[in-house]
């Protein structure tokens, strides 16, 4: 609750600093459209791609100490830092440390990786700094007090790294330190009436971590220079950001020019005493550029821009990214849900948008003449037409790169290297290729994240489909030219029919080709289609989400089976063991029993293991279906469990209710109970028996309950379900108890399968079926004596499993889909008689237990429906609508 207060404290400090500021944000404006607007944009580009490339060092400078942490997650970290710093000057860094600690990281090593990604960053600058210098100092123009600043930079750097390695120089004076601080703290704490923040071995234990953590440093030397190349190249990138200004307002520079103005921005914006340096940097770059030779109005205008776009752009971004940040009250979100991948995603798309529309338009006349002087005619229209692909390719691998696919980043990363070189051999166009040269920056450093395979037989076959086109294609077409060149105007012979496959598969067209006949247009189409078609089957193989070709081997059923006996406790528990179900086991000794249908995977019921490790299991089955491109559903899952389903940002839906009958409180007696006593009394009467059968059943006795279960398949006109039910099969049946009613002259005309709960005492059954014809009653029958025998055997309680639909959107407080869900329930019974079944278990008086079904998100609840659907009916939806049309008039039982 805390922290939502300072996050709404720091909204109403931003609408200040907005309101107290606002002739600065419309000067920035009045500034910005005096220039390019396509280098404004791109210099708007830089700066976001500088920050995050800084969100990629504080990553690296993290793996350097040996501490967990993700591009993505640090991202909206960054921007809110530099928020914050504009709020609270040198308060942003605490982000970092305060975010690594709400991660499970430990603070005092969060605190050595944001001390390393300080050192990191200034080292990196006081090289360009001396570069800078040099260049002031050879021109005659470096004055005393950018020497007295940059020593003062040099100082502070020198302090940062002592501190950094005090622990593993002299811990001594680190603990003592550390003990003073602990010591000090705790007595204004006492005076306040407060409890101290530290424990009592704080200053010990944060001692060892800094140990650790300097230790870690120097035995990864390839994970520092890493880190110093990632500052290195933030800089980079930031000074191209101010060379892209100048640019825009049209101003030739020198790189040793450009250089020292930077150099001198970015080192009174370091040491500078008013927040973020405002008002001496923008001094300090007017006077170093207009000392050299920029004239004072455009000086004046590239540094208000570059300070512009360096101040209100992050800080914008920041404040928007707040409330992501677990520092201001944020949940944790899920790594597959990261918004700067969608983000990347989207600007993948508008690349090759980009990348179309600059392929179909001219070229700068200037620019397009040097080119003729270097490159061939052939080279300038291969790489227009290179452009043209890849913008293409770029629009269909977006998709990928929303879904994470790995194949997709790879191809994508190549594509845009191609793009970017494909823009400057066509006409210079060097905009466009800084523009895709960022997004592969962007998507170089999210790398990580993109780890959803594609199925690899598939990809495998995807890539034998596109070289077996390619090669069709060409023996198609040498052979169409050459036997059919009476149709164009030109004669082919073998050579030149090679040649001209090859220009039309390559460049998609060749002015010089002349079909003087129907025929002959046909075939020169036909070349194009069958490329298209080859081309598309390729790459929907290529990200196709990875099949689970064989659901689970022996060595993983018998593991299943040790989980499930262990710690099973529904009814469920039993069907997580059949024919049809993979199996995720979690580390922590839990196993989810799910089922692969398109993208989803439907998990039954909650993961069963530990009960301490049910949030663990969820969130591990979830991270292997982002890395297979699968989305996680469960289905039919208990309630107790539900605020862990949300907290891993899953939607919850009502799915009906299981009926549980107590069965110390079940009898016959009673005016409740008086159609049930009739029904069995007179079925008694009429000489109908009921009898248990233990496991293994005999031969005879299994071969006559196929023919009942054939007769009641041929009675509802339709197939086995499976998934959350069992199927009869011969080595299932024969292995369970089955309670079997025969008729006065002996013959079994019904049965049910009784399933084990295993930790749980409670017992159900499975199929349920009777004859085409049988007495009125036999149903009730039938139960009552599963009742009688259960309760004698032991057990608490009989769950008649699950009742669909009911109890779903009856309250006001329901969601509107569960109110359609009820609608549904009470007037649409064509398709399946809910609520006759509902009335049915009813009789029994049983309590009433509400299911749940889980699913990623509003977006996904379709896919999961249809996987479902596809999981109950084995696939056959023909076959399940038939079949759903025919139960709603026949004497459907409670399970099958």
């Amino acid at each position: 609750m805390k922290r939502r207060w300072l996050f709404w404290l720091m909204v109403i400090a931003f609408l200040g600093l907005l309101v107290s500021r606002l002739n600065q944000a419309e000067k920035l404006a009045q500034t910005l459209a005096q220039g390019q607007g396509g280098w404004i944009l791109l210099a708007a580009l830089l700066q976001v791609t500088y920050y995050v490339l800084n969100s990629a060092l504080y990553q690296s400078a993290f793996a350097t100490v040996e501490v967990e942490s993700h591009t993505g997650e640090l991202l909206p970290v960054m921007f809110a830092t530099v928020f914050v710093n504009t709020l609270v000057p040198g308060g942003g860094a605490a982000l970092f440390v305060d975010d690594a600690t709400r991660r499970g990281q430990s603070a005092a090593r969060a605190t050595a990786g944001t001390l390393l990604s300080l050192v990191a960053e200034f080292s990196t600058f006081l090289l360009i700094l001396v570069v800078g210098l040099g260049y002031l100092f050879v021109q005659r123009d470096l004055k005393p007090y950018e020497i007295a600043a940059a020593l003062v930079l040099l100082v502070g750097t020198a302090g940062l790294s002592e501190v950094l390695l005090l622990g593993l120089w002299r811990p001594e004076r680190l603990r003592a330190l550390l003990a003073w601080i602990q010591r000090t703290t705790a007595t204004i704490a006492g005076r306040l009436r407060q409890t101290t923040p530290f424990g009592t071995d704080w200053a010990d234990r944060t001692t060892s971590e800094f140990v650790e953590a300097g230790l870690a440093i120097v035995a990864h030397p390839a994970r520092l220079a890493r880190t110093l190349a990632v500052a290195l190249l933030a800089h980079l990138v930031d000074v191209a950001c101010l060379y892209s200004l100048f640019v825009a307002f049209r101003q030739p520079v020198g790189m040793g020019v450009l250089i020292a103005g930077y150099a001198m921005g970015v080192l009174f914006w370091l040491v500078a005493i008013t927040p973020q340096g405002i008002g001496v940097v923008e001094g300090v770059m007017v006077l170093v550029y207009a000392s050299l030779g920029v004239p004072t109005a455009q000086a004046t205008v590239i540094a208000l821009a570059y300070r512009g776009l360096g101040y209100w752009l992050p800080m914008a971004i920041g404040f928007v990214l707040l409330r992501r940040v677990r520092s201001f009250g944020a949940q944790e979100r899920s790594r597959s849900e990261i918004w700067s991948l969608h983000a990347a995603a989207l600007f993948t798309a508008a690349a090759g948008v980009l990348n179309v529309l600059s392929a179909l338009t001219p070229s700068v006349g200037s620019r397009f003449r040097l080119l003729e002087r270097f490159l061939p005619v052939e080279a300038r229209h291969g790489a227009r037409l290179a452009a043209a692909l890849a913008g293409f390719a770029l629009l269909m691998l977006a998709r990928g790169l929303w879904r994470r696919k790995r194949v997709a980043w790879y191809l994508t990363i190549g594509v845009l290297a191609v793009s970017a070189a494909s823009h400057l051999v066509k006409g210079l166009d060097y905009e466009e290729a800084l523009l895709v040269s960022a997004l592969l920056v962007w998507l170089w450093v999210q790398r990580a994240e993109y780890h959803a395979r594609s199925d690899a037989a598939s990809v495998w076959q995807g890539a034998k489909a596109l070289l077996s086109a390619t090669a069709f294609t060409m023996a198609y077409g040498v052979a169409g030219f050459y036997l059919l060149d009476r149709h164009f105007a030109v004669s082919f012979g073998l050579g030149a029919a090679l040649k001209q496959t090859v220009i039309m598969f390559t460049q998609f067209y060749d002015p010089g080709l002349q079909p003087v006949t129907s025929l002959g247009r046909y075939f020169a189409g036909s070349i194009y289609a069958v490329g298209a078609v080859a081309l598309s089957y390729g790459l929907v193989m290529l990200f196709r989400p990875v099949l689970v070709r064989q659901p689970a081997s022996p060595e993983e059923r018998e593991r299943a089976k040790a989980v499930v006996e262990a710690h099973g406790r529904s009814s469920l528990a039993r069907f997580t063991l059949l024919g049809d179900k993979a199996y995720y086991f979690s580390p922590g000794g839990s196993v989810v029993a799910y089922v692969l249908k398109g993208r989803i995977a439907l998990a039954l019921g909650d993961p069963i293991g530990p009960g301490t490790d049910a949030r663990s299991a969820i969130s591990g089955f979830r991270d292997r279906c982002a890395r297979n491109d699968w989305q996680a559903a469960f289905y039919q899952t208990l309630p107790s469990l539900l605020p862990d389903y949300r907290a891993e940002g899953m939607d919850v839906l009502s799915v009906g209710q299981e009926a549980i009958v107590r069965l110390e409180g079940f009898e016959l007696v009673g005016h409740d109970n008086k159609g049930l006593r009739s029904a069995v009394n007179r079925l008694t009467k009429l000489g109908y028996r009921s009898e248990m059968h233990d496991p293994p059943l005999p031969e005879r006795l299994l071969s006559e309950l196929r023919i009942i279960s054939d007769e009641w398949l041929g009675l509802v006109q339709g197939a086995e379900k499976r998934f959350s039910l069992g199927w009869f099969e011969d080595d299932y049946i024969r292995g369970s108890r089955v309670m079997v009613v025969h008729d006065p002259n002996g013959l079994p005309i019904a049965f049910a399968n009784v399933i084990s709960e295993y930790q749980l005492n409670e017992t159900s059954v499975d199929l349920m079926r009777h004859r085409r014809q049988v007495e009125h009653g036999v149903m009730e029958f039938l139960f009552v004596a599963l009742f009688e025998w259960a309760r004698k055997s032991g057990y608490t309680t009989f769950n008649l499993g699950l009742s669909a639909l009911a109890g779903v959107g009856e309250r006001s407080e329901d969601a509107a889909l569960e109110h359609a869900m009820h609608y549904i329930y009470q007037h649409v019974d064509q398709f399946y008689d809910f609520q006759g079944l509902h009335q049915f278990k009813a009789k029994f008086h049983p309590e009433w237990s509400p299911r749940y079904l889980v699913y990623p998100g509003a977006a996904s609840l379709p896919a999961v429906a249809i996987a479902l659907i596809r999981a109950d009916s084995g696939d056959g939806f023909v076959r399940s609508y038939a079949r759903s049309v025919l139960e709603a008039r026949a004497p459907v039982p409670l399970r099958d």
